[in-house]
Parts: C-alpha cells; structure tokens; sequence
C-alpha cells in the first residue's frame, strides 16, 4: 500500500513535480511581484477554491523567484500563528522586521528592521474598530486611557504615526532589493481576523518597492467582509487589490493523471481481477462520478487516503468499484455515508442484526426511507444532488433513482457487491462477522495455505456451514489441481460430522438447511470446472471415505448418459461409467460390510446406489447379510431410510416395487415378525414395521405415517 497525504502542497522538485502544468503561469506571476524599489506597493491577489492548489502555486511561484538573477527577499506571514487576533499587526510587522533581517544582514536591511520594529510598537495597544483605519483605532484607545487634555496630547506626539511609517518606508527603499510578502490562508482565518488582515495590507505596511501576494477564496471572502458590516464586499476588495489573479483551472486531463497516479499507488496487485465485471464497472464509475464529483486536488487526496485505508483493512472482500464508490459517498457527502453505516436498511432493506424481523420486501423497505434520504442530499446544490443520487443508485440497485450501470449482476455477493448485506457489513466494518468468511480465507484454503482441517473446525464452530459452500461454490473454478484434495477434506470434515447427521435427521421444510445436499451441490460444481473429470471422479469414487458422494456423483453420471432428463454436459464416456460403477460396487459393500456409516442415516444412500450400478451384486449381498448372524437386524439398519418429508423428517417404507428385486421380502418379513420390537431403538422398530406392513414409519418416534 501506498502512503497516506497530509494535504501537503507540492514544491515543483524532480521528486515533487508539477503535474497540472502551472509552471508557466507560476513564472509569469512572480515576474509581475518583481518591483523597483522606488515602485508603489502592488498587492496582488491568487484566488481559487480550499483544495484548488493554492499553496503549490505559491511554492513554485517562490521557486521561480528564488531562480532569478537578482534574487528578492521573501517575507512568509503566517496569519495563523498570531495568539491574539487583536495584536495581528504587531504580530505582522514583527515577523516582517525579523524575516527581513536574517534574509539579509546588511546595516541597510538592519536599519529598515528597528525601524519596522520601532512602528510595530505603536500598535501594541491598538484595538481594531469595524469601519475604521487602524490610525482611528488607535487614537480611540488611546483617549479612552487618558483623560486630560495636556496628556492626550502628550501621548500623540509620542505616536506619530505617519512620521514612523515614513522613516520606514524610507529605510525599506534604502535597501534597493525587491520585497514580496506572502500571506496564505487567508480564508482559514475566522472573520475578524481576516478583515484585519486586508486592513492592515491597505494602510499599514503599504510600502513603496513591495508586493503583497495574498491567497484566498473570494467568495468565503466576500461572505465575510458582509459579516463586518462592508457594504460592497467586492468593491472593497479592488479596493486592497490591485491585480487578482483567478487559480488556472484544473484540467480533466491534469485530474485523470492525478487519480492514475494515485491508483497505481494503491497497491502493486490487479485490485479488479477477483470479482465479476469489476473493471468495466469501475471505469463506468469513475467517468460517471468520480471526474465530476471530486474536482480538486485536496479532495483528490482526500479521497485516496479514505480508499486506501479501506482497502487495507478489507481488499478482495469486496469488489474494488464499490470501494470506489463509497470512498467518493465519504469524501464528497459524509452525511449520506454515515447514513449507510447507520441505517443500512435504507439502501439494501436489510439490517446487520437481527433486532426485529423486517418482513416487508426489502424494496418496500428502501422506499419507506425514499424521504429521508432525500432530505439528507438537500443540502448538496442540484447538479452535485443528481451525481450522488446517481452513485448511490448505481451503488444500491434497490434505490429508486436515476442510478443505472450497464454492469449489474444476478449475484450481487457472489460479485463482492456491497447490495449484499455480508459484503456491506465489510465494507462499512473493515472486518468480517462472525459466521462471516472472506474470500481471501477461501482462496487460501484452496490454495492450502492455511491448514485446511483448522479452518474447517473453524467454519463448523462458528456455524459458518452456510457461507462456506456459497462461497466455495463461488470459487469453485480455483481448486484446479487441487480439486480432489479440497473436496476429501471437506468430507472428512463433514461426513462423519455431528452438525451433518442432525441435518439428516431434519424435517426438510421450506426454510430447512439440507447440509448434505449442499456438499453435494459443491462437488458437483467443483467437477463441472475441473480440467481432468476422469482423473479427479476416479479418485473421488475409489476413496472408501468418500462413498456417500461418490453414490451421488455417480448417479449424475448415469444421468448425464443414459438419462432422458437434462443433467447437463457429459463429464465421462459410457465405458468410463462402467468402469466407475465396478469400482464403486466393491468399495460400497467394503464400507456396508464395516459399518462404516451405520451412525449416519447413509447407508441406505449408499445402497440405493448399490442397486442402480448392480442389482444382481446388491442382492447378493443383502441376502448374504441376511442369511448372516443377527442377519434382519442389519438388513434393516441398512434399508431403513428410504426418505425424508417436512412432517416429521426420514422414514422408512419398505414396499415390494422396490425391494422384491434385491432381497427376499417373503423371508425377511418372516424373520422380522419373528423378533421383540419392543427391545429395540426407535428406528429399527419403525423398520422391522414397514419390513413387516410395507407401511411408512417416521425413524424419529416410529410413528405410522402418511404418504400422499
């Protein structure tokens, strides 16, 4: 990452070049400061916009004069550190005479210092009065102290005011060198101090072979001259100035190569490589936004320190244009930023916590807050009003504005889009929720940097199951190479899992989390972006840890070949399924024979499959199980889950359509009446039922069901 700015001006060095092309105009500006010494006072004025570039001009304008062949002295006033607004002109002079002495010792400049400081004194007890030259000011204090007549007297023949300006002036065109005093900031100060500050330019320190460079932004000026009662604020600033010089303007191609110089900082990493159209989409923004709405260095830089600090705190977590996007919200219209933060419901029409069920669509719920959003862009003028309405429609879709971008997406979390609430969360937070993975976590997963059986303890601690497929599917095209690898990890994670065989046990209802369903969805989708289907599904089918899936995948094998419904793009040939099926017959009836998953509610998943590879194999085998010691009682460990129903969850219904082919029914039901139902658990009572009737039993309390 780059460094943060401190709205420090640039100095027009090889290190700190000028990138707006004001050289020229800097040049030509600190020819006209250039005086005779026997030339009137010139006050010139450089005005433009806080943020526009003021303090760079002045710096290469001091530049430009410190390279002339007769260089002059600079005098710098730094209104802003004058303690008490009401010695401000004290404060100036006495910097005037110091500046002036040590920028040049000679007797000459060193007269033209005591005097300065001589004349400043004057000024100790003076106390600005609205409407009045700084000479009325002082003599007003000065009566106000002294009562008699023969003192007041006195006392003015003491100040002789013009007569110590005059021995100034005189001691000041002795020196014979140019003299140009700068005052920036001017429209930093608050309003009586800057009215003092244009005062004492016009009628204390106007002297002959000086130049006054004096930068401000009009029209905070002319605001408070009207606060001290001017009448005709502009024509009283012609009146100090003699020559006002308006700021060049900043072009569209000074700024565009601001911001590219700024973004190449960033980060030396693609930030627009992760997410959908996330490129595209930042080009749209930044042309149809950001051009128009950050319009000056300072809130160039502004901007990028808000940007990168996000970024630092949450790249590849969201998508890198809407980063952008807020990071202009914040620069440009904090308000409407910290309205998001606050009231996130009003651009996404969810909350980030659970405290009351929203149950209005969330467009309703955008549009409920259509007021007050609108009420907090009323303080922006009306084209800045319809560029941030803009951007945050295009930011928030479910906005009702005039929003639009040619790079929307039907996924908005799968794109990093922060109109999901998880990515907004990020966004807003700069860090993940609880339940909450980022991509990077995911990506390094994959990748196996991060050690995968940590992690996925992890995701199942914190509950995370969900998040973790959505987002696994997301990045499912990564795993590559490591496709078997990622997958037998996440099975041996899951397979044998607690949280896996209470969701088996589930009613699966319209709201229900199928999590085995969701393991299968991921395989398949991993398998769908491998570049070696054959290798990867060989490897997946032969792993005796990995039966359940390799029973699915194989299902949509079959499917995807001799199936007459569409299970999408082959992934293997015919002679290649057969090869499967032989391979998964002997590791099936291994896994059966061992009980392997007896714990699990998946045997008979295994089973089914069994008997759609082989069913000459498959009754083979369960009649030699059986045939076998306590031979009824594990045949109905192993058929005794032939479904499951939002009612009450798996069940069990042994019918003749679909056993008579793999077992003899006519012995096992005998063999079933003949044992003590009572001293046996649940499900297998429902079992030896349904083995016995060909009725539907739920496996949770045995109940008869009903199907429909």
């Amino acid at each position: 990452m780059g460094i943060y700015h401190n709205d420090q001006p640039i100095h027009g060095g090889p290190n700190d070049p000028d990138l707006l092309n004001r050289l020229d105009f800097a040049n030509n500006l600190a020819n006209v400061l250039l005086l005779n010494n026997d030339d009137d006072c010139l006050t010139v004025s450089l005005e433009g916009e806080w943020g526009s570039g003021k303090t760079s001009v002045i710096n290469l304008v001091k530049g430009a004069l410190n390279e002339k062949e007769s260089t002059p002295i600079i005098i710098e006033y730094n209104p802003w550190l004058a303690g008490n607004p009401e010695s401000l002109i004290q404060d100036f002079l006495l910097q005037f005479s110091s500046q002036l002495n040590v920028k040049d010792s000679s007797e000459v400049t060193l007269k033209a210092a005591k005097e300065l400081i001589a004349y400043s004194s004057l000024f100790s007890v003076a106390k600005l009065v609205p409407g009045a030259e700084p000479w009325a000011s002082i003599v007003e204090k000065v009566f106000s102290k002294f009562g008699s007549s023969a003192k007041k007297i006195a006392e003015l023949k003491k100040l002789d005011l013009l007569g110590k300006k005059k021995k100034v002036e005189a001691a000041i065109e002795k020196i014979k060198t140019p003299i140009i005093v700068i005052i920036d900031d001017i429209d930093r100060l608050t309003p009586s101090e800057t009215f003092q500050v244009l005062r004492l330019v016009k009628a204390v320190a106007d002297f002959s072979g000086t130049s006054f460079l004096l930068a401000f932004d009009s029209k905070y000026l002319v605001s408070v001259l009207g606060k001290n009662d001017v009448m005709n604020a502009p024509e009283y600033i012609n009146k100090v100035v003699q020559l006002r010089v308006p700021l060049p303007v900043i072009s569209d191609r000074g700024m565009n190569e601001l911001a590219t110089i700024e973004l190449d900082n960033l980060s030396d990493k693609n930030l627009t490589d992760r997410f959908e159209a996330d490129q595209e989409r930042l080009s749209w923004i930044y042309h149809h936004y950001f051009k128009h709405l950050v319009r000056n260095p300072r809130e160039l830089k502004r901007f990028f320190n808000h940007l990168r600090f996000i970024l630092e705190q949450v790249e590849g977590q969201v998508c890198f244009s809407d980063l952008f996007s807020l990071s202009i919200i914040a620069t440009k219209a904090n308000s409407a930023y910290e309205h998001v933060k606050k009231t996130p419901e009003a651009y996404i029409g969810k909350r980030f916590s659970n405290d009351g069920l929203m149950m209005d669509k969330p467009e309703d719920v955008v549009k409920s807050f259509s007021k007050e959003r609108g009420e907090i862009l009323s303080e922006f003028n009306e084209r800045d009003r319809k560029l941030l309405d803009g951007l945050l429609g295009n930011t928030f879709p479910l906005l009702d504005s005039d929003g639009y971008s040619l790079y929307g997406v039907s996924d908005a979390d799968s794109a990093g889009r922060v109109s999901a609430l998880q990515r907004l969360h990020v966004a807003l937070h700069y860090k993940t929720p609880i339940g909450y993975l980022s991509d990077q976590e995911i990506l390094n997963f994959i990748s196996g940097d991060i050690d995968r059986d940590d992690f996925l303890n992890r995701v199942i601690t914190e509950d995370a199951d969900d998040r973790f497929f959505e987002m696994m599917t997301n990045y499912a095209k990564e795993c590559k190479v490591k496709s078997f690898d990622v997958l037998t990890s996440i099975y041996d994670a899951y397979l044998k899992s607690e949280k896996l065989i209470t969701s088996l046990k589930s009613n699966y209802g319209f709201m229900s989390r199928d999590l085995y369903r969701q393991l299968n969805w991921l395989t398949n989708k991993v398998i769908s972006e491998s570049e070696d289907k054959y290798t990867l599904l060989k490897k997946l089918i032969g792993r005796q840890d990995s039966v359940p899936m390799a029973a699915d995948v194989l299902f949509k094998i079959r499917g995807q070949i001799r199936g007459k419904n569409n299970y999408g793009e082959r992934w293997v040939i015919e002679e290649q399924l057969e090869e499967f099926e032989t391979l998964y017959q002997q590791i099936a009836i291994k896994v059966l024979l061992d009980k392997t998953y007896i714990d699990n509610y998946l045997e008979s998943h295994i089973l089914f499959e069994l008997k759609r590879s082989s069913i000459d194999k498959t009754s083979e085998f369960l009649n030699k199980i059986m045939n076998g010691d306590n031979g009824t009682i594990r045949v109905a460990e192993i058929i005794g889950n032939t479904g499951s129903d939002s009612t009450n969850g798996p069940y069990v219904q042994i019918s003749d359509e679909v056993f008579s082919d793999i077992i003899d029914l006519k012995t096992l039901k005998e063999q079933a009446r003949k044992i003590d139902l009572a001293n046996q658990p649940t499900h297998i009572q429902a079992a030896l039922k349904s083995i016995i009737n060909g009725k539907m039993y739920y496996l949770r309390d045995g109940e008869l069901g009903e199907r429909y």
